[in-house]
């Protein structure tokens, strides 16, 4: 096998693993620091008209406010959500992913896409990808003498 193939395949192995390192720290800093640890999917069960608290110029008189109900901890929540809007940006029926605090899971919000995982995510991948070529190269270049 040549030399030079067989330490490209040998970067290759160990800057993939180095990825993969990353990615899986990341993602454990990640949930270590996020303070609403629960996930479930809730839906939308009705679309609640009624007048703001606060009053902001000259906008519409009445908002929809969603109420969301999900399951957490076993037991079924049925909550307001703080935020109206008119249109509604949702639909009756519409499954929303939400995110709740474990010990009380009548704190919730409305799941996020994280940058940090999209991130963690893409360390994966280029780990993978950059491990799998690492492998193919050897494998070929090992077989062939």
């Amino acid at each position: 096998m040549n030399k030079s193939l067989w330490i490209a395949s040998c970067c290759l192995i160990i800057i993939g693993l180095l990825f993969l390192l990353a990615g899986v720290i990341l993602q454990y800093y990640q949930q270590y620091k996020e303070p609403l640890k629960g996930r479930t999917t809730g839906k939308v069960v009705e679309l609640l008209l009624a007048e703001p608290k606060k009053r902001t110029g000259a906008g519409y008189k009445n908002y929809y406010y969603p109420i969301f109900e999900y399951f957490a901890e076993g037991k079924l929540y049925k909550v307001r959500y703080p935020y109206g809007a008119y249109p509604s940006p949702f639909h009756i029926n519409q499954e929303i992913k939400l995110c709740y605090n474990k010990e009380d899971p009548l704190e919730y919000q409305i799941a996020e896409i994280n940058k940090w995982k999209l991130l963690s995510s893409a360390l994966y991948g280029a780990g993978v990808i950059s491990v799998m070529i690492g492998c193919i190269i050897f494998l070929i270049f090992a077989v062939r003498g």
